[in-house]
């Protein structure tokens, strides 16, 4: 069951992507951004406004991920904060982070487009601790943030991605760890009879969502309408994760980034949904890239203080 679920999701991310892991990232659609060499960024630490820095930003290969330093990253009283993003060329956060100025290292992981690459990645314990050791090691290694030790961190994703979140949250006392998560586009599940989605499968999900609306973390999703076959959409899983969380959608139309169709909303203390129109490729890679408009602005408000 799971293997042709797998097999499935592989095909219609194959349809409907085309931003696969590239050594020469093609041209971003709206030009990649490009900080000028006077460009400053005043942070704020509590209520301490740090000093006024800048500087340039860094790419650096961790094993199989891509650790990028924004102009603005810095420290803060010894600890800096850490943004995992599963799928998607590493240029994309690397853009949507500079624009929506969020001061965190970030690491993109690639592991291709089937979301059981992404899931087996992560699923055995010690391995996502073992992807924090590398990060700290290549950052101690720039000089970017001389013995700073990692402070909070989120996991985000976009499409298949979702799958990697999934299993780190259920390693032993991860979800402690995690202060956010972020997912684009996601996530997909399975059916246990037709057109009845696998409940045990959305517990993770359930028990995040619970506890963002508590405001003990941040979850936040947005999803297309794009159909699929023989597993649940991203609209029927999200609906689902709606229903067993009892929270009920608020009809926003609207016009979001890149001309999004927003169709609804629901925020409920740190948990927030956006449902979006659209079922082609096109609508399907705007929710990555309007990521530094849709869910990275709500991660700066969190980690504002």
């Amino acid at each position: 069951m799971r293997a042709l679920v797998t097999r499935r999701i592989l095909v219609t991310l194959l349809a409907s992507t085309g931003l696969l892991v590239s050594a020469t990232p093609p041209a971003h659609a709206d030009g990649p951004f490009r900080p000028s060499s006077a460009q400053e960024a005043v942070v704020r630490a509590g209520d301490r406004a740090a000093d006024t820095l800048t500087g340039e930003p860094m790419h650096v290969r961790v094993g199989n991920a891509d650790m990028y330093l924004p102009t603005f990253f810095h420290a803060v009283d010894g600890a800096y904060d850490l943004v995992v993003h599963f799928h998607g060329m590493a240029s994309l956060q690397e853009d949507n982070f500079e624009r929506a100025h969020v001061n965190a290292v970030v690491v993109s992981v690639n592991l291709g487009v089937a979301s059981d690459a992404y899931s087996d990645a992560f699923r055995a314990p010690g391995t996502f601790d073992a992807l924090l050791a590398r990060t700290q090691r290549a950052l101690d290694k720039t000089g970017r943030a001389p013995g700073a030790h990692v402070g909070r961190i989120a996991l985000s994703a976009w499409s298949a991605g979702f799958a990697s979140v999934g299993s780190i949250l259920k390693q032993q006392g991860m979800a402690d760890r995690i202060d956010a998560v972020l997912l684009a586009d996601g996530p997909h599940t399975m059916y246990d009879a037709s057109h009845h989605i696998y409940e045990p499968g959305m517990e993770k999900w359930v028990h995040l969502a619970q506890a963002a609306m508590r405001g003990e973390k941040l979850f936040a999703l947005t999803h297309s309408s794009i159909p699929t076959i023989g597993f649940p959409s991203t609209t029927e899983t999200i609906g689902e994760l709606l229903r067993l969380a009892s929270v009920e959608k608020e009809p926003h139309p609207a016009i979001g980034p890149r001309d999004m169709r927003e169709i609804y909303e629901c925020n409920v203390g740190d948990f927030h949904v956006a449902g979006y129109e659209g079922q082609t490729k096109k609508d399907h890679i705007d929710h990555i890239k309007g990521m530094s408009e849709t869910l990275l602005p709500l991660l700066r408000e969190r980690w504002a203080h």
